[in-house]
């Protein structure tokens, strides 16, 4: 009797992990971004991107990581939510000028994650009178070989 209450303890535990780092990658996305771009206090280049949360049960830290690992960050977000129809998964960015700063992630679903403004993309807004121009960048998402 315990044997069995162990093997079904074990394969439940073992399903929940499974559950969640499948969880995980349905989160995990690639972007090319043509353009240096900042996040945070960070400048990173030009390239594609791997973007995904940090941990399986919380999606508030995000790593963002150029393909060929030569750049990355990790940064903290607020959960922001679209009604209606749910976004392509997508980057968005505000633009002033020739400087870029990632503003939203959007996996794909109805829920996103909104980046905190730096001080430096403060000062930009405040001298433009606020003015800022959105792009967005599709992503695809990554399968789970990824």
């Amino acid at each position: 009797m315990r044997k069995q209450i162990l093997s079904i303890t074990t394969a439940f535990l073992l399903t929940l992990i499974a559950v969640a780092q499948c969880g995980a990658q349905q989160n995990a996305m690639t972007v090319n971004i043509p353009f240096a771009f900042e996040v945070g206090n960070k400048l990173l280049p030009a390239g594609e991107y791997q973007v995904r949360r940090v941990s399986s049960g919380d999606e508030t830290v995000q790593l963002i990581r150029q393909s060929d690992g030569e750049a990355s960050t990790i940064v903290l977000t607020m959960a922001v939510e679209r009604t209606g129809k749910a976004p392509s998964p997508s980057l968005v960015f505000n633009r002033y000028g020739n400087d870029y700063f990632l503003r939203e992630i959007w996996t794909g679903n109805t829920q996103g994650r909104l980046l905190h403004k730096s001080a430096r993309e403060k000062e930009l807004a405040k001298t433009t009178g606020g003015v800022g121009v959105e792009v967005a960048l599709l992503a695809r998402a990554l399968s789970a070989k990824s």
